[in-house]
């Protein structure tokens, strides 16, 4: 390359770090001039959206997924590991965020939408689980997971499954995770 054709190169970068918005426009300019390059480009963005279609992962596992932090977070809170419990309580609270944010327009709920009923039920349940972990007593974590259940029971509901009844569970749907806090100095 030569030293004229390096120096345009680098002058554009600075240009470019300088003012993107006109360097944008540039060759936004450049592009509208090009029909083929217009046409390549709305065939890849139609592509990125039937990629995203694909990717987006399916209501039912994302449920599943939920069910299993909800079932840890029961167990954790049982056997005092509050750490724990707290963090299994982030986990469903971003499990939830990712339902909004992936199938917010699900069917399951029209003309209502998941992106807006599901925060409006559980939100103010998990935070008053999240402040019940925080007082270490088990009797309010139990009652504030009671709540939460009771709102997942109900939200539920709302989307035409009343027989998915979520409730405390009797043995924990999987046995590889120690629920009994770490003894301190280990």
């Amino acid at each position: 390359m030569n030293g004229w054709r390096r120096a345009a190169i680098a002058m554009s970068t600075i240009c470019a770090l300088a003012n993107p918005s006109a360097f944008a426009a540039q060759a936004g300019a450049q592009q509208a001039s090009d029909p083929a390059q217009t046409a390549r480009i709305k065939a890849l963005e139609q592509r990125i959206a039937e990629l995203e279609k694909r990717t987006q992962p399916e209501l039912g596992n994302q449920m599943l997924i939920l069910e299993l932090r909800h079932d840890r977070l029961w167990w954790a809170g049982e056997a005092g590991n509050w750490n724990l419990a707290y963090y299994m309580a982030g986990e469903i609270g971003e499990a939830i965020q990712g339902i909004v944010e992936t199938n917010g327009d699900a069917a399951e709920l029209q003309p209502q939408k998941l992106s807006e009923i599901m925060p409006a039920m559980l939100n103010v349940p998990l935070k008053n689980l999240m402040a019940a972990i925080g007082t270490h007593d088990k009797a309010k974590f139990a009652q504030a997971y009671d709540d939460l259940s009771a709102a997942c029971t109900g939200c539920h509901r709302v989307a035409g499954n009343p027989m998915l009844i979520i409730g405390r569970p009797k043995t924990p749907m999987l046995d590889d995770l120690q629920y009994a806090p770490a003894a301190q100095g280990k």
